[in-house]
């Protein structure tokens, strides 16, 4: 499902990270990129998915979402609390994964996002 393609985890937690590396390694993913929240140079990379900690990326700010936007990178978000985070309104292709999650959980949103 994800062979030849780039994924980007932006996770602020080191073991969630590596969690939903192993998801995407399952997948089939051939480039996985890790970001803790703090680089400001994501928005000038180019992914096929994303699968994000919504408040590391409310870190890195509205540049971070119109990046996501403008290349329609299809993210799922990962979220603690989704009643206080849900990105409702956002543009373009997301799913919602609620921490702590369930490998089947982010399987089946990633697969709902590539098909």
């Amino acid at each position: 499902m994800l062979s030849g393609k780039t994924v980007l985890i932006l996770e602020d937690n080191a073991l969630i990270a590596l969690d939903i590396e192993t998801v995407l390694d399952e997948l089939g993913a051939t480039n996985v990129v890790m970001e803790g929240g703090g680089s400001g140079s994501l928005t000038e990379q180019q992914f096929d998915l994303a699968i994000v900690d919504f408040r590391a990326a409310a870190l890195l700010g509205e540049a971070f979402f119109i990046a996501i936007e403008r290349h329609r990178v299809p993210v799922v978000f990962m979220m603690t609390d989704p009643e206080m985070d849900t990105p409702i309104g956002l543009p373009g292709q997301f799913e919602v994964v609620q921490k702590p999650f369930a490998y089947e959980d982010l399987h089946a949103a990633v697969a709902r996002l590539m098909g």
